[in-house]
C-alpha cells in the first residue's frame, strides 16, 4: 500500500510539472524587444521569475490600459476634428483599427482567451494582428500609402501601446507551440 501511495505521490508530481509553465529569466525575454527593450525591462522587471502565462496576462492587462486611453483620445480627436474632414476620417479610421469592432481591443480580449486556453500559437497570431492594427493607422498600411502627418499625441499614446505589445509578441516565443 505504501508503495502505491509513494508511486502516486511520484506519477502527480511529474503530471504538475509536466503543466507547469516555464519561467523566462525577463532580460532574455526584453533582447527579444526590437524598439524599447528599456521600457520592457522596466514594465517586467517588478514581475521577475513569474512564469510566461503569468507575464503573458500582466502584459495584456497593460495593454489593456494603454489601448482605453489611446481609444478615448482618439474619441476626443474625432469631437475636435469637425472642421477638419481629412483628420476627422483619419481618426474614425484609428478608432476601426484600435475599437473593440474587430479591430486591436477586441483582439486584445482574443489574445487573452487564447493565453488563458493554452493556445499559444493563437496567443501570437492575435498580436501579430494587432501590430498590423497599430500599423494601418499609425504608419499607413503600404509604402504607397503615407501615414496621416497626425501632430495630436495619438502617435505618442498608440506608441507606448505598442511597446507593451512588442513585449507581449516576444513572450508568445517562448511560449510552447
Amino acid at each position: 500500500m505504501i508503495r502505491f501511495f509513494s508511486f502516486m505521490v511520484v506519477f502527480l508530481l511529474c503530471v504538475e510539472s509536466s503543466y507547469t509553465m516555464k519561467v523566462v529569466d525577463v532580460d532574455i525575454i526584453c533582447k527579444n524587444v526590437a524598439d524599447n527593450p528599456s521600457f520592457c525591462l522596466t514594465l517586467l522587471k517588478p514581475k521577475q521569475g513569474a512564469d510566461l502565462v503569468t507575464l503573458g496576462q500582466y502584459t495584456i492587462d497593460v495593454a489593456r490600459i494603454k489601448l482605453t486611453n489611446t481609444i478615448n483620445l482618439i474619441k476626443k480627436l474625432i469631437s475636435q476634428s469637425g472642421s477638419d474632414p481629412k483628420a476627422k476620417d483619419h481618426y474614425e479610421y484609428c478608432l476601426s483599427r484600435f475599437g473593440a469592432e474587430g479591430g486591436a481591443f477586441s483582439r486584445i480580449l482574443d489574445s487573452e482567451k487564447c493565453l488563458k486556453n493554452g493556445d499559444y500559437f493563437g496567443f501570437g497570431g492575435e498580436v501579430d494582428r494587432i501590430i498590423a492594427d497599430y500599423s494601418s493607422c499609425i504608419t499607413g498600411d503600404s509604402p504607397s500609402d503615407p501615414p496621416y502627418p497626425d501632430k495630436s499625441l495619438l502617435p505618442k499614446y498608440a506608441g507606448i501601446f505598442l511597446d507593451v505589445v512588442e513585449i507581449m509578441l516576444a513572450i508568445s516565443f517562448f511560449l510552447p507551440t
